[in-house]
């Protein structure tokens, strides 16, 4: 844990909290805390310890673990029964920690963790969307940390929880955060717009990722665009301009902030109209090693930043895009900015390319959207073009709700129009896209089967494979479709074995 310096009277003003203290506490100057913890099984002396609350959780029930690892101070709920057990401690024992009574220790956490962030000189990259977040978030920390001291979010902690641990981990000679910000619910990334105040703002797509929550694309469009509440007049806000809704937007709300645009080629003469900033990739080059193409801007016509990386994935050239646009924002060697991005290395489940016996496995399993779905088939379709077989197993979409029927039919349509030869549905979600397939003989003709689980089709999956087959995994995270790459591995080695 990054060791940082906050004062009980910070917390105090952060959170309008109530703070008590013994009278040694209250006398010490030099009283300072060195971390936030929220997990008992990790806090360290000195820190401070806030227990939060779930539908089957209550971390006030861990107090008194937490007070025994020697916490500096404990935050606890107005209304939590553990409270009058911190008062009876405060008054029996001179060494008792201090005690910051709030309404809300998950409100609490967030304005400790807003506060803090006002104290950092970093510049805060936030990064939203309905796909590619994570993607490319750790692009442009890969394509800046060479130039600046810098951090990013780590894991997915891009909720009202992880967000706060991330910026309380961020240490205070950062001069970059990049920060990941996610949304499950409505008024999410409002709230973590405003404990985070980002100086840029990243919206990477609108799509349908968890429209059951959220409500209509509209909806959603108006959740992420939220992402600049909690922005200054002077931030900076960089869209991809290729899609409709954020471009549409753009234009309609005329937003206060600077706006700057990354898009397709084809795209750039509309979107640069009225002198708006776009950068662009040209020359776009892929095979199953690597991925090349030459970024530009109408920021510098006369520039040229090749761009290699020694991974495929179609999906990586707007990722690269956003680091060029947020390196130039920060007045960074674009040359630099721009090799960076070949020393980027995909993280495991995501359009990761991997080679298991004879089969050539592009695993991209750890999570899935309409529109990732459509990506990753594209990329497969043309990575395939010299295996003799294109075999896609094809897991459900998630938390789609009104539009997920439309879209598992619409998967049926791009299986049959990016040549694949063998298809495998799991998923009660996917009944519907069988269904489609199964209605014409082209469909009948490449469907392998339906099954409930990812354990139902992996023995079918295995047995059908073929020598040098091209395999696809894509599904939502729930379907852990991972599996399927461990039990080829074991096969592969059961077979080893068997030589």
């Amino acid at each position: 844990m990054m060791m940082i310096r906050i004062l009980p009277m910070q917390l105090k003003l952060w959170t309008n909290g109530e703070l008590f203290q013994t009278d040694n506490h209250a006398c010490d100057p030099e009283r300072f805390y060195p971390s936030v913890s929220t997990d008992t099984r990790t806090v360290l002396p000195g820190e401070v310890f806030i227990p939060l609350r779930g539908d089957h959780f209550d971390g006030h029930h861990f107090l008194m673990a937490a007070i025994a690892k020697g916490a500096g101070l404990v935050v606890v709920a107005r209304d939590a029964t553990e409270l009058d057990d911190c008062f009876k401690l405060l008054d029996e024992n001179d060494h008792a920690p201090d005690l910051l009574v709030v309404d809300d220790t998950l409100k609490a956490y967030q304005d400790i963790a807003r506060g803090f962030r006002s104290t950092l000189t970093a510049s805060v990259i936030g990064v939203t969307g309905s796909i590619g977040k994570t993607t490319t978030r750790r692009m442009i920390y890969q394509m800046i940390k060479s130039q600046v001291k810098a951090e990013q979010s780590a894991k997915n902690y891009n909720n009202q929880v992880g967000l706060p641990r991330t910026i309380l981990s961020t240490s205070l000679n950062t001069q970059a955060l990049v920060a990941e910000i996610g949304m499950a619910r409505k008024g999410a990334i409002r709230t973590l717009s405003t404990i985070s105040l980002p100086d840029i703002a990243v919206i990477t797509r609108i799509g349908m990722s968890h429209a059951e929550h959220i409500g209509s694309m509209s909806d959603i469009l108006e959740e992420k665009v939220s992402i600049t509440v909690g922005m200054k007049d002077n931030g900076l806000l960089i869209v991809n301009g290729g899609d409709p809704m954020l471009e549409s937007w753009v234009v309609r709300e005329q937003p206060a902030l600077p706006v700057w645009y990354i898009a397709s080629e084809h795209n750039v003469g509309r979107l640069e109209r009225d002198g708006i900033p776009v950068f662009w990739a040209e020359h776009v080059r892929m095979d199953r090693g690597s991925l090349s193409f030459i970024g530009r801007s109408n920021l510098t016509p006369e520039e040229r930043w090749p761009v290699f990386l020694q991974v495929p994935g179609l999906h990586l050239v707007p990722a690269v895009l956003f680091g060029l646009a947020v390196a130039y924002a920060m007045g960074l060697n674009m040359q630099e900015a721009a090799a960076s991005a070949g020393r980027y290395v995909p993280t495991e489940s995501r359009q990761e390319l991997i080679r298991i016996g004879s089969i050539d496995v592009m695993d991209d399993a750890y999570n899935a959207a309409p529109e990732s779905l459509h990506a990753a088939l594209q990329t497969a379709g043309l990575l395939s073009e010299d295996s003799p077989r294109f075999v896609a197993v094809i897991g459900g979409l998630r938390e789609l709700g009104r539009y997920s029927n439309e879209a598992h039919e619409d998967i049926a349509l791009q299986l049959l129009h990016a040549g694949v030869d063998l298809a495998f549905l799991i998923g009660e979600e996917t009944k519907i896209t069988r269904d489609y397939l199964l209605g014409s003989q082209e469909g009948t003709g490449l469907f392998a089967g339906w099954y409930a689980s990812c354990e139902d089709a992996i023995p079918d999956i295995l047995s059908q494979l073929k020598k040098d087959d091209f395999l696809l995994l894509k599904a939502s995270r729930y379907y852990e479709l991972e599996k399927i790459t461990k039990a080829l591995r074991e096969s592969q080695d059961n077979e080893k074995d068997r030589r």
